[in-house]
C-alpha cells in the first residue's frame, strides 16, 4: 500500500437501514408479538404404495400453535432468530442410517457434517418488514448421496405478510421410493423470535507485509492454513478425518510472498504503486502427491462472536482487489476464491474459470455450465470482485465486478462457532488456554476435542474458519489444486450484506483500499481539502441525526465519545 493505514472514515459507504413496515392483519389472529412457537409433530417423509410419494409438508403458528388454541403471529422486525427442536422417529432402510429416536441435530449431522448448526440461526431482514406473502427467515436445500441413498429436500422457515410463522419441507426427491422407509417428527417445535441485528462488523486487509488487518477495522483474522502452530494436517481425499503426519506444514508461506507492484513490474491499482500478497497455488509444488494439497491456502476467522451470536454466518460480503497474471490465466481454473469448509476437506466452492472463449467466468457451488460469464474478468488487469451472499433468504450470492452487477449464483453459510473471548470446541469442551495462545488466538483448523466432555458425541473440531485459495478436490472431481498465483492488493470481509448502492459506491480497485481507505485528513469531513467550520457543522448534523458516519471511534454506538473524538481531531487539524 502507499502508506501505513491509519484511522479512517468509512461513512460515505454506509447506507441507513430502512424503517419498519407494519403488516395489516386481515385474519382472526392473535395480536402480533415478539415470537411465535408452533408444533412440527407429524411431519414426515414417507412414500405410500398406493398414494403420493413424499408430499410437501408444513406446519404454522396459526394452525399448530404451542400451546394449542390461540393462533400466534409475530411483529415485523429488522431481524429474526429461529430455533428448531425435536426427536426423529425412523423405520425401514433410512432407520439404519438415522437411528430411531435421534434428535434433529443428530439427523442433520448425519445428512451433512456440521449441519446441526442450522437448527438455530439469526437473519438480518433488510426491508425491516414483511412485504411478501412468504418472507424467508432460513432456506436450506440438501441434494446429496447419503450412504447410498440419493436425497434432495428443501427446508424453509418463513413468516407470512400477516405475521404467521411457518416451517416446511418440500421439493422432495428420494430415489428409493417405498424402500426408503419413514422419518417422522415427534415432540418437535419451531420458535421464531424478533432479533435486533448486531452492528455490521467489517474487516479489511491491505497486506503491508503482514496479515494484520487495517487499524480500526473489525475482528476477523487471516493466517496460513498450514501454520505449523496449528498442528498436524488431516489427510487427503478419502482420509479427510485422519491426521497425516507426513504432510509438511509451512508450505503456503514458502510458496507465497508480500511484495510491491513495482517489484512485480505491473501497474498498481488505479495506476498507483501498492503492496500486494502473492498467493500460493493450491498444491505443493515440490511434491505432486494430492494428499499434500490439504493444508495449502489461507484460513479466515470471522471472529464475529460475541457481537453476532449465531453459530454460522448466512449473510456476508467478501471483496477482493486482485490481479491474475497471464501465466496463471492459461489454465481452466485460475483461482479458488472461497472454500466454505473450515479445513479444506473437499472441492472449493467459488472459483474463477477460464472457459477459453475470451471471457472469464465465476460461480459459487455451481457446475461449469452454470457459471456467470463476463468480459469483466480476465488476465493482466486489476479487478474488484465482490461476493454478497444471502444464503438465509434466497440461497443466492450476488456477484459484482468494479461495482457493476454481473448476476447471481448459488451461496452457502460460513462457520462462526468460536467466540474468541471464550473458545470452545463443537461439543462444548473449552480450549486449553495454552493452545489458544500458541495458535495466536486463532482457531486451529486441525484441532479436535478429546471427545470426553459431558454429552460429547466424540472428538469435535473448532469449525470456525473459511478457506481462501485452497482446493482439495474430491472422489468425483479427482485431485483439486485448482488455484494459481494471483496478486491481492486488498481484501474485505463483513458479517452482513452490503447493498447494491454501497457496492456501486465502492467502484473499482483503489490502491488506498476498499472501505477502510487511507485518507490524508480524517476531520476533513466533506473531503474538500480544508478543515474548517463546514466540516464541524456537517459532523454535528450527522451526530445529532445518529447517522452511521458519526460513529467516529467505530465502537458501534453514537454518543458523546464520538463527538469528543471528532472535536479533538478537528481542533488539531492536518
Amino acid at each position: 500500500m502507499p502508506s501505513t493505514p491509519h484511522a479512517v472514515r468509512i461513512s460515505r459507504y454506509i447506507i441507513a437501514a430502512a424503517g419498519l413496515a407494519v403488516a395489516t392483519t386481515t385474519h382472526a389472529l392473535a395480536q402480533p408479538d415478539n415470537d411465535v412457537l408452533f408444533s412440527l409433530d407429524g411431519m414426515r417423509l414417507k412414500c405410500v404404495l398406493f398414494g403420493e410419494c413424499f408430499p410437501d409438508q408444513s406446519r404454522n403458528s396459526a394452525d399448530n400453535p404451542l400451546p394449542p388454541g390461540t393462533p400466534q403471529t409475530i411483529l415485523p422486525a429488522a431481524g429474526y432468530r429461529y430455533t428448531l427442536d425435536g426427536t426423529v422417529r425412523s423405520s425401514g432402510l433410512i432407520g439404519e442410517i438415522i437411528p430411531d429416536g435421534s434428535t434433529l441435530g443428530e439427523m442433520m449431522n448425519i445428512l451433512q457434517a456440521g449441519q446441526s448448526r442450522m437448527l438455530t440461526g439469526f437473519m438480518r431482514n433488510p426491508s425491516g418488514g414483511l412485504p411478501d406473502p412468504k418472507n424467508t427467515v432460513w432456506l436450506q436445500t440438501f441434494a446429496d448421496d447419503i450412504l447410498g441413498i440419493q436425497l434432495a429436500i428443501t427446508l424453509q422457515t418463513s413468516i407470512s405478510d400477516q405475521g404467521v410463522g411457518q416451517f416446511e419441507f418440500r421439493d422432495i426427491d428420494i430415489g428409493l421410493g417405498i424402500l426408503f422407509g419413514e422419518i417422522r417428527l415427534e415432540d418437535s417445535s419451531c420458535l421464531i423470535e424478533t432479533w435486533t441485528p448486531s452492528p455490521r462488523q467489517q474487516t479489511e486487509w491491505h497486506f503491508d507485509t503482514t496479515f494484520e488487518s487495517v487499524s480500526n477495522s473489525g475482528p476477523a483474522k487471516l493466517d496460513y492454513l498450514d501454520n505449523p502452530a496449528f498442528g498436524t494436517i488431516l489427510g487427503g481425499i478419502g482420509n479427510e478425518d485422519t491426521p497425516n503426519p507426513n504432510a509438511p506444514t509451512g508450505v503456503t508461506q514458502a510458496q507465497s510472498s508480500f511484495t510491491t507492484t513495482d517489484s512485480l513490474g505491473i501497474p498498481g491499482p488505479g495506476g498507483e504503486s501498492a503492496t500486494v500478497y502473492v498467493t500460493s497455488p493450491a498444491r505443493n509444488l515440490a511434491d505432486p502427491d494430492p494428499d499434500l494439497y490439504r493444508g495449502i491456502g489461507l484460513a479466515l476467522f470471522p471472529a464475529a462472536k460475541p457481537a453476532f451470536p449465531g453459530g454460522f454466518l448466512g449473510q456476508w460480503t467478501l471483496i477482493y482487489d486482485l490481479y491474475i497474471p497471464a501465466e496463471s490465466w492459461n489454465t481452466e481454473w485460475p483461482l479458488a476464491l472461497v472454500h466454505g469448509s473450515h479445513n479444506n476437506n473437499g472441492r472449493a466452492d467459488c472459483l474463477i474459470r477460464n472457459p477459453g472463449n475470451g471471457n472469464g467466468a465465476i460461480g459459487y457451488i455451481a457446475e461449469p455450465g452454470d457459471y456467470l460469464e463476463t468480459n469483466a474478468i480476465g488476465p493482466d488487469r486489476w479487478m474488484r470482485i465482490a461476493l454478497v451472499s444471502n444464503f438465509m433468504q434466497t440461497n443466492e450470492t450476488a456477484i459484482y465486478i468494479d461495482g457493476q452487477p454481473i448476476g447471481t449464483t448459488n451461496s452457502d453459510w460460513h462457520y462462526n462457532s468460536v467466540d474468541p473471548t471464550s473458545p470452545e470446541f463443537g461439543d462444548g469442551e473449552p480450549v486449553d488456554n495454552a493452545d489458544w495462545l500458541a495458535w495466536g488466538e486463532f482457531p486451529s483448523p486441525w484441532a479436535l476435542s478429546t471427545g470426553t466432555f459431558p454429552d460429547s458425541q466424540g472428538p469435535s473440531p473448532l469449525a470456525s474458519t473459511l478457506g481462501l485459495f485452497c482446493d482439495l478436490g474430491d472422489a468425483d472431481l479427482g485431485p483439486g489444486g485448482r488455484s494459481e498465483t494471483a496478486y491481492l492488493a486488498n481484501l474485505y470481509f463483513a458479517d452482513d450484506m452490503l447493498t447494491p448502492t454501497e457496492i456501486a459506491a465502492l467502484g473499482g480497485v483503489d490502491a488506498a483500499g476498499i472501505v477502510f481507505t487511507d485518507t490524508p485528513c480524517p476531520p476533513d469531513f466533506n473531503n474538500d481539502g480544508t478543515v474548517n467550520t463546514q466540516d464541524f457543522i456537517l459532523f454535528l448534523n450527522a451526530w445529532v441525526a445518529g447517522e452511521p458516519e458519526a460513529d467516529w471511534n467505530q465502537d458501534g454506538s453514537i454518543n458523546s465519545q464520538d463527538f469528543i473524538a471528532f472535536l479533538n481531531e478537528w481542533v488539531a487539524g492536518c
